[in-house]
């Protein structure tokens, strides 16, 4: 597997298409879902972009974060920093889909310098409001079971007012009650079945797919993943694509009309046959549009 040093931890990364001028980098969401679903459209886009994968630190396939180690977002985007100058990229693209939109935001605004264009990819920028949003997705589903733990659970989010790490296992505790696994995951134009060829292998035992529950705790406990990263974007004066899934419960329309009244410079692709992953479930509309935008074509 390959693996680049990065403050002193083996990161795992891929660079497809290394030939081209223009690179793309990929954060992908979870927290803690690895890159392995991004890997067969990082394929297409080596048509034309140098593109960049990883998993973040502690998840899958890169080194384990030990339980007392210190770890958050801030660290994250360090350690994606001191990755450009290991591999010796002036500038960059960044592409972050979810949770790793939020990231993107962030490494974007702390580096501005070293990114050309921004695209976020079903993000998920305020996770209280993108919570609520899954409530309601999910309202006629729950309606309908019979599970009134589950309906109480959904009342909640709906109407309460968080300020804190609680939204996060809320949302998670609710989502356990979810038996539909297309509807769990966010999907539209395909099963969950057919979104799991893109994720999982036997080639990764799971032994790798645990060490991602620690990841995932100290962005939970440290919180800032409960902050709401929009107003960010209004510092941020490179090109934004915005990328939506019809049936995406995670970017709200709250965001997503935030982002068009308050950024300038932002274009919007809309997804008519998908939820959370128009990569995997349009991907040649996916794979043209990415390309479009950071070629100008």
């Amino acid at each position: 597997m390959p693996y680049i040093k990065i403050s002193d931890k083996d990161i795992y990364y891929e660079i497809h298409g290394k030939n081209n001028d223009n690179t793309l980098v990929y954060f992908h969401g979870g927290p803690g879902a690895s890159c392995l679903d991004f890997a067969a459209q990082a394929k297409e886009l080596s048509s034309k972009l140098k593109v960049v994968i990883f998993d973040q630190y502690g998840v899958l396939r890169s080194e384990r974060i030990m339980e007392d180690e210190a770890y958050g977002m801030d660290i994250q985007v360090k350690m994606v920093e001191e990755m450009r100058e290991k591999l010796c990229i002036d500038k960059w693209s960044v592409l972050g889909h979810s949770y790793g939109g939020m990231l993107a935001c962030l490494y974007t605004h702390t580096y501005p310098s070293t990114v050309n264009k921004l695209i976020l990819d079903c993000p998920s920028l305020d996770f209280i409001d993108s919570s609520k949003s899954v409530a309601y997705y999910l309202s006629d589903y729950i309606s309908k079971s019979g599970n009134n733990e589950a309906k109480a659970l959904l009342q909640k989010i709906k109407t309460a007012d968080y300020n804190d790490k609680t939204v996060f296992f809320d949302l998670m505790s609710l989502l356990e009650h979810i038996e539909d696994m297309q509807l769990r995951s966010y999907l539209h134009g395909i099963t969950f079945e057919e979104y799991a060829k893109n994720v999982y292998t036997e080639a990764i035992p799971d032994e790798m797919w645990a060490k991602s529950e620690t990841h995932l705790m100290k962005l939970i406990d440290e919180e800032k993943i409960i902050e709401n990263f929009l107003p960010m974007l209004k510092n941020i004066r490179i090109p934004l694509l915005l990328i939506n899934g019809r049936y995406d419960p995670a970017c709200s329309e709250n965001q997503i009309r935030y982002i068009k009244e308050n950024i300038e410079n932002v274009r919007q692709v809309l997804f008519e046959n998908s939820g959370h992953f128009p990569r995997i479930e349009e991907p040649e509309k996916y794979t043209q549009c990415v390309i479009n935008f950071l070629l100008n074509q």
